[in-house]
């Protein structure tokens, strides 16, 4: 197994014997919020400085990387209600969920009200091999102690969006 010794990551082996698996696990700053971040690593990843130099850009700059993001999480929202339907329905006791249907007036809770609220939880970053293109996955939760719901958003290091997937 090789390893490297990287400015931000440390000590990085970044072969996974099977499957993937978290080489590096740490947090980022996203304004006041700490947000949990993991660099995964597969059985044929190799290690290369420029990658993982890239990659720690990402955590120095998530705020340019979640602008990216909540401007797609908008636009999915938007053109798919089902992520809220699903959290008015099932989220009676949330707190930040009446505060929306009040502010709403009477109307549906509105995409743009509805990504404001979310909260990024987790910046997964994955090496090469495993990355299929966007190696950057941004999981934003909505009341994560009443829902494991998830948005991901997979975007490439320099914050292009790939796609937005309902996970859980």
């Amino acid at each position: 197994m090789k390893a490297i010794e990287h400015a931000h990551f440390g000590r990085v082996e970044a072969r996974a014997p099977d499957g993937a698996d978290a080489v590096w696990e740490g947090t980022a700053r996203l304004g006041d919020d700490e947000v949990e971040a993991q660099l995964w690593a597969g059985p044929s990843s190799e290690p290369d400085v420029d990658e993982l130099d890239a990659l720690a850009a990402c955590l120095t700059d998530l705020s340019a990387l979640d602008t990216a993001a909540r401007t797609a999480l908008r636009t999915y929202l938007h053109e798919d209600r089902y992520f809220i339907d699903f959290h008015v329905e099932e989220l009676e006791d949330s707190e930040t969920l009446a505060r929306l249907v009040r502010d709403a007036a009477g109307e549906a809770v509105g995409a743009d009200s509805f990504t404001a609220a979310m909260r990024l939880s987790r910046v997964g970053l994955w090496l090469g091999d495993l990355s299929d293109g966007a190696p950057v996955i941004l999981d934003y939760t909505f009341d994560p102690d009443l829902s494991d719901q998830i948005l991901a958003v997979k975007s490439t290091r320099d914050g292009t969006v790939v796609s937005v997937d309902w996970e859980s």
